[in-house]
């Protein structure tokens, strides 16, 4: 991974603690891409989380992460909490007054969601410990969880930090702590344009130097190396004459869309224009989805797969004529910021139907790499798939334009290209600068 940088800065003493909720997990490869190609350009991660997923279905190929992570629970409970209580004893105002930023929260959030803040404090506690220990320089962190971690750790102990802002979690819901950690970031990074206006935004334009936008990236050639390495066969031609093969791909969660895909399916088979479609993803509205496919007599058209290994998802991908992401706005707000699953189709030649939220449409040009639709509207998205049943040769065409978008927008070398850019402006061990 990342061969375009390998190399690059070898020999530099720089070494980054990563943080997040949990690792490894099928939904973070972007996570992984990165890691791997900073330690292309010679700089050491060590990662941390929270807790251990339990996630067997990450490709070990793609992962190539050789050093271990270090996870707050199970493995560090006992010894977080020695960390944290000799720490109260030793430090007690620099601790207090760590402490202080996540207690006043307790306010603005219920109790479940306050408990698990506080927790997050005594994981940053006692990971501060062991980043001492391990010489970490700095922190970067992905998701809400990763970066309560390094707030602690850097209010307490001085090491600083910068993190990258996804999505609902982050910020469009109740962002938690939100001003203080752009405050004492280093520098913030957003996944695309529509994520840093908004972050800008409910930091009322105070820290507007402090937020860049970096995509995240992928490698045009991971499909086809996953796919060969995992020997996987068939699939290659696709039948003309067949079936019309859908794909989506995302958890089970209301902001997904999948009712309205399932919709707008069950629209299709109205007017004759039936499609085979596979949802590939796990949540909670997995129960309500299956009871809409049985209600709507789409059980032979549609399948739920579950959760699947990225290299099956490339193999679904492969067989399908087109791939559908009808994501919406929730009712409280929950959204996508800017799902990677898209830029993945794009990478294996798939036009798109997709919606005009959030950062989707700095992905998906309409009618040139593929179709756009407003949330919510299955006859819309219904109307998108049948011009693309009714025209696969334009399909493709889409299609590779959209392959061709990726590596020329999307490359993961742009992306840490630019992020090892921020890198070298706000720490000075990292070379180049």
């Amino acid at each position: 991974m990342g061969s375009g940088s390998a190399g690059k800065g070898k020999g530099t003493s720089l070494k980054i603690a990563y943080l997040t909720g949990v690792f490894p997990a099928t939904s973070q490869t972007f996570i992984m891409r990165e890691i791997q190609a900073l330690k292309d350009y010679g700089i050491e991660i060590k990662g941390f989380a929270a807790k251990r997923s339990g996630d067997a279905g990450v490709e070990e190929e793609l992962l190539e992460v050789d050093q271990k992570w270090i996870f707050a629970r199970p493995d560090n409970l006992w010894p977080h909490l020695v960390s944290n209580l000799k720490n109260l004893v030793l430090h007690p105002r620099r601790y207090l007054a760590a402490l202080g930023f996540f207690l006043r929260q307790a306010a603005k959030m219920d109790p479940p969601a306050f408990a698990r803040l506080l927790y997050h404090f005594f994981c940053g506690i006692g990971f501060c410990e062991r980043m001492r220990q391990e010489g970490i320089h700095h922190m970067h962190c992905h998701f809400s969880t990763g970066t309560n971690m390094a707030l602690a750790a850097h209010l307490f102990g001085g090491i600083s930090f910068s993190f990258t802002a996804h999505a609902s979690g982050d910020i469009f819901v109740r962002p938690i702590l939100i001003e203080e950690k752009v405050k004492h970031a280093e520098f913030v990074v957003a996944v695309c344009d529509y994520s840093r206006k908004y972050l800008d935004s409910i930091t009322r334009y105070r820290y507007s130097p402090k937020i860049s936008r970096i995509y995240n990236g992928i490698e045009i050639s991971e499909p086809r190396r996953l796919l060969r390495h995992y020997r996987s066969g068939g699939g290659e031609q696709k039948d003309q004459n067949g079936q019309f093969r859908i794909v989506s791909v995302g958890r089970l969660i209301g902001c997904k869309g999948f009712a309205t895909l399932i919709k707008a399916l069950r629209i299709l088979e109205e007017r004759g224009k039936p499609g085979e479609c596979r949802i590939i993803g796990e949540g909670g509205e997995q129960k309500t989805l299956e009871g809409l496919i049985r209600e709507w007599g789409l059980t032979d058209r549609i399948s739920l797969t579950g959760s699947l290994p990225l290299h099956q998802v490339y193999e679904a991908l492969r067989e399908a004529d087109v791939f559908v992401l009808l994501s919406e706005i929730h009712e409280d707000g929950f959204r996508d910021g800017f799902p990677t699953v898209v830029l993945e189709a794009m990478a294996m030649s798939l036009p798109v139907v997709a919606t005009r939220i959030s950062g989707i449409p700095e992905m998906v040009i309409h009618e040139e790499t593929g179709l756009l639709v407003e949330e919510r509207d299955a006859a819309g998205a219904a109307e998108a798939i049948e011009r693309l049943m009714s025209a696969r040769e334009w399909g493709a065409r889409l299609g590779e334009a959209g392959r061709k978008r990726v590596a020329e927008k999307f490359a993961l070398d742009r992306s840490i290209e630019a992020f090892v850019h921020l890198l070298r402006e706000n720490l000075p061990s990292v070379p180049g600068r």
